[in-house]
């Protein structure tokens, strides 16, 4: 199936924003660092989340699934438009 999509995570710009560390929400959340860190890495391409690590993250975060993550289209040549 060819990819017409892609999904950024936008973990590490909120992070900064909020001003809290990949460490404190790996902490506060119970979430494992070696996944937290491949969202703020933006290596999701291939990962897969547990729905409740991402309403935990979400939650303590205070945003929302799609303030966490943004869907941008791809073209013919595989970058994003």
């Amino acid at each position: 199936m060819e990819n017409k999509y892609t999904l950024i995570c936008n973990l590490k710009t909120i992070l900064e924003e909020k001003k809290v560390t990949a460490y404190r929400l790996s902490k506060d959340t119970g979430a494992r660092i070696g996944t937290i860190y491949k969202m703020v890495d933006g290596k999701i391409e291939d990962a897969r989340f547990p729905a409740t690590l991402l309403a935990n993250v979400c939650g303590y975060l205070n945003i929302t699934m799609s303030e966490l993550f943004t869907v941008n289209q791809v073209d013919k040549n595989g970058e994003e438009k």
